[in-house]
Order: C-alpha cells, then structure tokens, then sequence
C-alpha cells in the first residue's frame, strides 16, 4: 500500500514540472514571413503578433497552444508557431514543443514535419480531411486532402486539429470575410449636416499642425528646406480634415447623395472609406505618390495596430469637388482602410501623419504627427457574437473512422471474458482451450498490436494520473478508442481477478514472449532453473524500474520518456521492429532470453506489469481455484508453472499471476493432476478451497 501511494505521488508530481512551450523567436518568424521587416510588438487584448513590410500589415504570427487546448496522445499539447496571411492563408508552421512518444522516439521527426508541410497554401476557409487520398485534392471544391501517418492517426487528427481552429479563430477574430458579423455597422440612416456641423460634432476630425511644430520636430527653419517642400507663402498652419464616410449622415453630406452611392457600390464588403484633404503649407502626400496605392505617409492606429490606407482613386476626373455646399481644399482624396487586420470604426483610432523630408540631397528627416478620432456609438449598430458552428470532436471522428476495430476489439473482449467466466469447463477440453489460448495469442499480437496499435505502455500513465493535477478531461482518453477500451477493460478486470486478464491475454508482447516460449519447448531449449527464493528477488527489479521512472518524471516527464523505452513495446510492436539497430537489439535480446527463461521480461523487468501488479492487488475475486493437497503433498502446479507465479506452499501470486489458466488445465484433468489421478482409483472428491493471494 505504501509503495502505491509512493509511486502515485511521484508520477503526479511529475505532471507539475513539464516543460512549457517554447517562445517564438524572430528568425522562426521570418522563416514564415520571409518579406517581413517589422515584427509588431504582441497584441495585448490577443494573442497574436502583427507582421509588416514597411507599413503593410502581411499577416500574424501565433501560438497555437494560446488558442486551443488539444491534449496530443502523450496527454500534452502540441504547441505550434503559425502564420496567417490577412487573406486567410496559412503561410508556415514551426513546432515550438511536444510530446508525441511516436515521433519523439519512434518514427522520428521526419514525418511529423512532412505532415505539417502540408497545411502552408491552404486557406483556413477550405475543409482538410485527414486520409490517405491526397491525390483526390480538388481545390476548386475547396476540399483538401492531406496523407496522416501511419501508426499515428491520433497525434496527426490533433496536430490538424491545432492547426485549423486555431487559424480559424485568428481569421475570424481579425480577418474579413471570416467573422460572422462585423463588430461595428453603420446604421443607415441619414441627417442633413452642414460642414460647420460636422465639425462641431467631431464626425469631420480637424487636425492641425502649426509652422513651430513642425520646425520643432524639423529641428530648423521651414524655409531652409528644399524650396519643393514647404510653400511658406502660404499659412503659418497645416490642417488635415479627415472624415469616416461609410456612415451616411458623414458620408452623404461630404459627397453629395450621388457619389456616396457611387462610393458605397464601390466599396467592398466590409472595407471602411475615409476622406482625408489638406489646406496649408504643404502637401500631406509624397511628391512620388501613384494614385491606387496605399499612402506611404498617413495611416490609422487602432490597439497598437497600424492600419494602412489605399487610395481608391475615387476623383479619376481633373476636377475633384465634394457636396455643393462644402469649402475646397487642397487634395481631398478617398482611402479605404482593409478590415482584414480588424478594424473596428466603432472604436477609438489614431490619424498618424509619418513624413520622410529630404532636408539635402544626403538626409532625410522623419517627423510624425497623430491625432485622436472617435466616432459616436449613435452612428453605428452593434453585433451581437453569433454562436460559431462546433465542428464534430476529433475523438468523434476517430471513433467512426475505426469502427471495424472497434467492433473486433470488442468480439475479442467479450470472448476473454467468457473464457474466464467458462474456465472450468472449458479447460476439462484440453485441446479445445489450447485451441482457444492460441487463437486468442495470434489475435492479440496481430491484431491488437500489430494492426490497431493497441499495446498499452507505462507512458499511458502519465495521462492518466494527469487528471490528478489538471481534472478529468474525458476527451484526452477518448482520442485512441482502442486504448481507451483496452484500458477501461484493463482497469475494471484488475478489481476483478487481478492484472493477469492483461499480462496473459491482451498483451501483443507477452504474446510474442508466449510464442517464443512454445519454440523454446519445441526445440527442446534447456531452460535455466533458479529456485523460488532467488526468483522472488528477481521480480523486484520491474518494481525498482518502475519507481525509477517515476522519479526520473519528477525532474522531467520528456526524460521519463525517454527512459520508458526500457519498454520494448514501441519497437517490437508500434514500429514492428522498423527502427534504427540498438533498439531492435535490445527487443531481440529480451525474446532471446525467454528461449532460457519463460516470459523472462515479464517477469523480471516489466513496468507496466509492476504498476498493474500493485493495483491488482486489490483485486476481489480468486478465479484459480486450489485443493487442500496443492502444495502438500502435490508440487506439480508449482513446477509446471513457467512464470514461478504459484508458490512452494501452492498458493498463487496473483501480484504477478498472467493467469494463462494452465494451472486449471492440469487442476480439471483427473489424467494429469495427481490428487485427482488418486481420487479417480480411489472414487473419492478433492476438496476445493480458495487460493491466498498472498504468497
């Protein structure tokens, strides 16, 4: 009892110190973007980074564990560095941090990053299906179909996961046409304003920039700039009036009702026009400036975000006027601001005004200005969150992708259990329970492992008591639904008759070791005889190693990792031996050794046989049933027992019993079992009492 709770503490404590994900670096970022040449400072109200060329926004950068929360099938996430364009592409992936088994020691990193190369190219508005079909893609469907791997369906339907939800959440949080609504909507109504109105109500914002300001920021007299620069004939003052015109009470007013509604059919859905026009000492557009570009000098701010602004070439024409009763100025020009970033008029915003003025022909100076603009609430309707459509879980998917295994997974099951509630019977028919034994062995090695991926690890319990630390989460457990029967009817049996309903009939190793043991016998293999005392040290080892690992997890659960591959489960059965040679060494010389020792890693050095063994402990019933002449005078079942699971005294172990049921073979045959043999001369019965489970 003491060593359970020690081991269940330890592994627990483990699940405390894993390690966080890695922090994005500049260069993973570039690598994504490779234009970039600002990296925004993180967004604080979301937890992306804006990426720019000069003053274009070309898309965000994020992690995806800040986003979504897909346990992988370690238990722990996998925290991926994405990039989104602002039209919804994904333009890179980078693997910050995991914790997959499969690939971090088993098919390696190879096909992990050829399964995530993928995703970049694809619009976060296109259905991926995870398959094997790749060469069905129809893009004009907007239907992808992207190649899983093989031996890790789980971890590759969470990593696609990962990667679509969390894109998806960016895209419709700051991208247009992606949202469900935008955050803010001009109402469509109009008032009749007058110019000196919509100045009084700040819907037009007058933002003006006296000769000592600028020559302050200058650092020199206006007049000893380049005569092109500065007109100072002209006021001592630069004012900027700009204007928000999707609104009709702002818009029709400036424009006049026929070119707001020339405006408006051509505005694109949910893009934002702004008027903006001069009077004063200089232009507020460069010399060079084209006509349908965005504006090198004036942008918005909005939450530390710059969006910029793109001429519309709206006054194609020479003459460029607004309504009939507003003043003229100097250059009114109509820009629209992309809400692909996000942008929300009904929000606070920024004017900047960002000059590069040659003061020689060797150097420039820069000088910015900014103003405040907000507009009132009154202007606009505001949206309520429309609840997004769930996608169908993952695990969901998984389950009706493996329904077959599932189904003979389960047949396998309900005929184990019936063995075991039939053993008497069954077992007095020799060769029809040998039959039935082998039958099941070749089931469980080639199906349950070899097939449906179904050997359960000591690393399966590191999610497991994972629920200790973080809560129950049944969608973790729910991603394999092999393991997750597997383990649910592992788990019931172990109260039931102990860990053996495992160890001897669900284990594709220990079914291996099983035919291993038949060669030996075949091959008359001399197997190496140790007596009980010695023996009964020995099986301490898988409870040392055990231990160790779980102390190993407290200073790094990656580490415990590693050292779980004392297994060799994921070789011999995840991989089937395809691996690089210490591990396929390693495995072959642990069958090997079952040649002169029957089940010897089984017995002598299994983990997850000790763990089993400790909760089995616990176990309600004894199956294997004894006579009162087992061990007094009769010793056979002790000698015939080839895992040294019955005692001298004739009692089972059931701590480290596989239960191969061997035992009831030779206790239900009066040819075999010598008090029975006796009891056949003599026409008497053997008492029958139950088994301690002590040895």
């Amino acid at each position: 009892m003491l060593l359970t709770r020690t081991l269940l503490i330890l592994i627990s404590l483990s699940l405390l110190v894993s390690a966080d994900a890695n922090s994005a670096s500049e260069d993973e970022i570039k690598a994504i973007f490779p234009k970039a040449t600002v990296i925004g400072p993180p967004d604080a109200n979301y937890p992306v980074t804006p990426v720019y060329q000069l003053h274009e926004l070309l898309g965000y950068v994020f992690e995806s564990n800040d986003l979504v929360d897909f346990p992988g099938f370690s238990g722990e996430r996998v925290n991926l560095l994405i990039g989104l364009d602002t039209s919804g592409n994904i333009r890179g992936i980078s693997v910050l941090n995991h914790h997959e088994p499969i690939f971090l020691h088993g098919l390696g990193p190879a096909p992990m990053q050829a399964f995530i190369d993928q995703y970049p190219g694809k619009n976060v508005s296109s259905r991926v299906i995870v398959d094997n079909a790749a060469n069905d893609t129809n893009p004009d469907d907007n239907v992808y179909h992207v190649d899983g791997v093989t031996k890790a369906t789980v971890s590759v339907i969470v990593i696609s996961d990962t990667i679509l939800l969390s894109s998806l959440q960016v895209a419709r949080k700051l991208l247009s046409g992606f949202s469900v609504a935008p955050q803010a909507t001009p109402k469509d109504i109009f008032t009749e304003k007058t110019w000196d109105t919509l100045l009084s109500e700040q819907l037009v914002s007058k933002f003006t920039i006296s000769r000592t300001d600028m020559e302050s920021a200058l650092g020199g007299d206006l007049d000893t700039f380049p005569g092109s620069v500065f007109d100072t004939s002209r006021d001592d003052e630069l004012t900027l009036y700009y204007a928000y015109l999707n609104a009709p009470s702002i818009g029709r007013n400036l424009l006049g009702e026929s070119e707001y509604q020339r405006l408006m059919d051509t505005l694109k859905t949910n893009e934002q026009a702004f008027l903006v026009m001069s009077d004063g000492f200089m232009q507020y557009l460069s010399s060079d400036f084209k006509p349908g570009t965005v504006a090198d000098t004036i942008s918005l701010t909005q939450d530390a975000l710059p969006f910029s602004m793109r001429d519309l070439n709206f006054f194609s024409y020479a003459e460029q006027t607004l309504a009939p009763d507003m003043p003229s100025f100097d250059n009114p020009q109509l820009f629209v601001v992309n809400t692909q970033s996000g942008f929300n008029p009904g929000q606070p915003m920024t004017f900047t005004l960002s000059l590069n003025i040659a003061k020689n022909h060797l150097s420039q100076v820069q000088v910015t200005f900014s103003d405040k603009y907000q507009l009132p609430e009154s202007l606009f309707d505001i949206a309520e969150p429309i609840a997004e459509m769930i996608p169908e879980p993952a695990w969901v998917r998984v389950w009706k992708a493996r329904i077959a295994e599932i189904v003979i997974l389960s047949m396998g099951l309900v005929v184990i259990t019936l063995i075991f509630i039939f053993q008497h019977p069954l077992s007095a028919r020799t060769k029809l329970f040998h039959s039935l034994r082998w039958a099941m062995m070749f089931y469980t090695l080639f199906f349950v492992g070899w097939y449906a991926q179904g050997q359960l690890s000591v690393v399966n319990i590191y999610p497991i008591l994972q629920s200790l630390i973080d809560g129950f989460d049944l969608t973790m457990y729910l991603m394999d639904p092999i393991l997750f029967i597997l383990w649910s009817y592992v788990f019931i049996s172990l109260f039931i008759v102990g860990r053996g309903v495992f160890c001897g009939w669900l284990c594709p190793f220990g079914a291996m070791q099983e035919m291993v043991g038949w060669v030996a016998k075949k091959l008359r293999i001399r197997q190496l005889k140790i007596s009980y005392k010695t023996h009964s040290r020995l099986w301490w080892i898988k409870y040392a190693i055990l231990i160790g690992l779980a102390i190993t997890s407290v200073f790094s659960l990656q580490l415990a990792e590693v050292a779980s591959e004392v297994e060799p489960f994921k070789t011999a059965i995840t991989l089937q031996f395809v691996r690089t040679w210490p591990f396929v060494v390693y495995a072959v010389l642990l069958l090997a050794a079952g040649l002169y020792m029957n089940k010897f890693y089984c017995r002598y050095v299994c983990p997850l046989g000790a763990g089993l063994g400790i909760l089995g402990y616990f176990h309600i019933g004894e199956w294997l049933t004894r006579r009162k002449a087992c061990g007094s005078p009769c010793t056979m079942c002790y000698h015939k027992c080839d895992i040294k699971a019955i005692t001298p005294q004739g009692n089972v172990n059931y701590t480290e019993c596989v239960q191969c049921l061997e035992c009831i073979v030779y206790y239900n045959n009066d040819n075999l079992c010598p008090p029975l043999k006796k009891a056949k001369k003599t026409g008497r019965k053997q008492q029958v009492i139950p088994v301690n489970a002590a040895p």
